[in-house]
């Protein structure tokens, strides 16, 4: 992605609104408990393209979390990015492989405990079982 305007374009979740129920409050951890406090959007000239600016009100420790989001032109999917992000990691994303998952969520406890070798190690690791299961060759 080189500019925001191509959030939600190349990849991203189904449908055209934001899935709320995927987002967890980065200071509870709670998922997908959330009323919109405030929404404002910005569209792109000479097209269907917004760029929509979220605060969500989380209903369990009434914390704010800031949603950036954007669905592609043809309304079919959509993606985000939250701040603040989570500092801890207890979950792997809901649509990745268990084994890919576990090895994803060791790299980002690794790097946030500034393992930087360990770190490489699991995402490798994670990318290695990626792609061998797409039927991938090779001497490692």
């Amino acid at each position: 992605m080189s500019t925001w305007s191509q959030l939600g374009e190349g990849s991203g979740f189904s449908g055209g609104g934001l899935s709320t129920y995927r987002i967890s409050c980065s200071f509870c951890l709670e998922k997908a408990n959330f009323e919109i406090a405030f929404h404002a959007e910005k569209k792109k000239p000479n097209s269907k393209k917004k760029l929509n600016f979220d605060t969500l009100k989380c209903g369990n420790c009434s914390g704010y979390v800031m949603v950036f989001w954007s669905k592609n032109e043809h309304d079919s999917i959509h993606n985000f990015k939250v701040l603040p992000w989570r500092l801890k990691y207890d979950s792997l994303p809901d649509h990745w492989p268990e084994q890919i998952g576990r090895y994803w969520l060791q790299a980002k406890r690794t790097i946030r405990d500034e393992n930087w070798d360990a770190a490489a190690v699991m995402a490798r690791s994670a990318l290695q079982l990626a792609l061998r299961g797409q039927n991938a060759s090779g001497r490692n």
